[in-house]
């Protein structure tokens, strides 16, 4: 499993003696569990949602190949409660749209978590943060994002503000970031990432198919374990890698051809990653427009390597 972590100077880890932050004491938390993780720490300091909004995907992009069993989690929004001139760096309803759109778009690459923003000594600062921290708390609601609110358990542990206050009022030392680390540790939302996979898993590629009627009746008679054989004029299998162009597929194409019975229903399923490395990525469009070209004979050898069930997570009629 590979995990990006993208936010401000508290992903960084910034003042902690030991270099470790919150980030990388959890990480070693779950690798001394006898999980296989790779981390990336892309915590900038000084960064507001306006920058990550900005940078996040090219640094995902770089960091996670389509065929790793990929995780983000994002963490900021301090940095957008710093007053400047009087008005707070990035107002609140930016704010809450540049998340709403981070997001958006990060849970079409992988899960997805995200982390508030702390507490801090300056009272009149901690109200902005509370306020905005409840913000983002309803935008992860609305998207089916699980949220972690760390300023209310924070604001009350006195390991953190004597950290604070020891410090530059904002940022903890190793104690502060261990008190923060435990409690993302304790969450369900991180927790679940982990559960029922050992260092032994095999990494997957999670990818998608639209498919008509009569395909779906097909791959239904076979269990939902393998997509049927192509027909003689269909020389290709095309899986893609981004639900929303599936969607697209069957949503506009599916529902207006006849020989898929005007039905487009979008799977989603996992492949293994080894399989796949030998077939490279094709882009026909956009950057959402990729897919993989199997060949129709390899089909069979294709279905072996899938694991789990292919699984319907949407379906379109005229």
């Amino acid at each position: 499993m590979r995990i990006c972590f993208i936010g401000d100077s508290f992903v960084n880890g910034t003042s902690d003696p030991k270099c470790l932050g919150w980030t990388g004491r959890i990480c070693a938390a779950v690798c001394k569990q006898g999980h296989d993780i790779t981390y990336y720490n892309l915590g900038v300091r000084g960064a507001t949602s306006a920058d990550i909004q900005s940078r996040w995907f090219s640094e995902v992009f770089d960091r996670l190949p389509h065929y790793c069993d990929s995780r983000i989690v994002f963490s900021f929004g301090l940095n957008d409660t710093h007053l400047e001139n009087a008005k707070s760096l990035v107002e609140v309803e930016s704010s809450i749209a540049n998340t709403r759109e981070i997001l958006n778009a990060a849970k079409e690459i992988a899960p997805v978590l995200m982390i508030g923003p702390p507490p801090v000594i300056d009272v009149s600062r901690n109200v902005r943060i509370a306020n905005l921290s409840k913000h983002f708390s309803e935008v992860c609601t609305q998207l089916n994002v699980p949220y972690l609110d760390v300023y209310t358990p924070l604001q009350k542990s006195e390991i953190w503000l004597q950290e604070l206050d020891q410090n530059d009022d904002t940022h903890p030392r190793a104690a502060g970031y261990a008190e923060l680390a435990r409690i993302v540790h304790n969450w369900d939302g991180w927790k679940d990432w982990f559960k029922n996979i050992t260092v032994s898993d095999r990494e997957t590629v999670t990818l998608f198919r639209a498919v008509g009627k009569k395909e779906m009746e097909l791959i239904q008679e076979s269990d939902f374990i393998a997509f049927p054989p192509r027909l003689s004029f269909q020389p290709i299998f095309y899986p893609v890698l981004q639900k929303a162009y599936a969607i697209q597929i069957a949503r506009d194409w599916n529902t207006k051809d006849a020989a898929s019975g005007y039905f487009g229903y979008v799977t989603k399923f996992r492949v293994l990653a080894d399989f796949l490395k030998k077939y490279p990525v094709q882009t026909v469009g956009s950057s959402i427009h990729q897919e993989y070209w199997i060949p129709a004979e390899e089909l069979a050898e294709f279905n072996r390597n899938i694991v789990g069930k292919i699984e319907i997570i949407a379906e379109y009629q005229p």
